[in-house]
């Protein structure tokens, strides 16, 4: 009668440990590690009135140097996708059109829409632009990633601003800001619009045409004093030169961890639910009787 009693309490918590198993138990911390490049990336672009002008030439169809900063961009993303990338947009004054993250697509959207029109406040404000690009590296990235801010403009600083002040800042957290003179320095004239047969008006001053020249020395300081590197573009070959030059930019191993927060252990659980069930169905006093042998 013991015996009995005995395997059906051992059969009994089998039934119970298999209940459990059911349920699916979970408990502890699965960490692994995973090295990888990653970069940070703020891409802060210039979209005043005088990045409409036509520079560029692809296919026998005229390109703004707006659009040229956007080609490069979306070549240099392609053959990164481990970067984090943010966007900021500036005039007279500056916009986070995109935080950072890692859904490049997402990105792109972002990146296509934005416009010379976007922006009330006209001009060219470095200085600013600069410092909204530090805060967002700021809020958003941990010490171990690269930072990096890729600055789209034509130098044309119309603003009075403090561009060494902002420069020296980006130093000091260890950011580096590679510029990009988009455009050429003898000028190119400012769409204004179309007539009525469709050929395209240029902006006019007193009569005579504007011309919006490039000017690197702005960009070439702000590279100087950050440690990073001022490139040129002002027609679709540069374009290709600079994709390959951007794309060399170093990028830091990281070892990263993930972490799920819990295990399942319901393995466990069946194992020693199995285990009582046959320990339960075997003759007892058999089992009793070779243990003592």
């Amino acid at each position: 009668i013991k015996s009995i009693w005995l395997r059906t309490i051992i059969i009994f918590i089998g039934l119970i440990f298999l209940l459990l198993a059911v349920w699916q138990p979970q408990w502890g911390k699965n960490i692994q590690k995973n090295k990888r490049k990653g970069l940070d990336v703020v891409f802060t672009v210039d979209v005043s009135k005088s990045m409409k002008a036509l520079d560029f030439s692809q296919h026998n169809q005229l390109i703004s140097r707006l659009d040229a900063a956007k080609y490069l961009i979306n070549e240099f993303i392609k053959k990164r996708p481990q970067d984090r990338i943010g966007l900021i947009e500036f005039a007279g004054e500056s916009f986070v059109a995109s935080p950072l993250t890692l859904d490049h697509n997402v990105f792109q959207t972002f990146l296509e829409n934005i416009s010379s029109n976007d922006l009330g406040k006209q001009g060219t404000n470095l200085a600013e632009a600069i410092a909204i690009s530090i805060g967002r590296l700021d809020i958003q990235t941990t010490t171990k990633r690269g930072k990096t801010i890729l600055l789209f403009s034509d130098g044309d600083e119309t603003i009075n601003s403090e561009i060494n002040k902002m420069a020296k800042l980006a130093q000091n957290k260890g950011i580096k800001i590679y510029t990009i003179g988009i455009g050429s320095t003898e000028g190119s004239p400012i769409p204004n619009g179309q007539d009525v047969f469709g050929q395209i008006i240029y902006k006019k001053y007193k009569g005579k045409t504007v011309l919006a020249k490039l000017n690197p020395k702005p960009l070439k300081k702000i590279a100087q004093i950050t440690n990073g590197k001022y490139f040129h573009a002002e027609n679709i070959n540069d374009l290709k030169n600079l994709e390959k030059k951007l794309n060399n930019l170093p990028q830091k191993i990281l070892t990263e961890e993930t972490i799920s927060p819990q295990n399942e252990q319901y393995l466990i659980f069946t194992w020693i639910g199995l285990i009582l069930f046959v320990i339960g169905f075997l003759d007892l006093k058999q089992f009793i009787n070779l243990k003592k042998q």
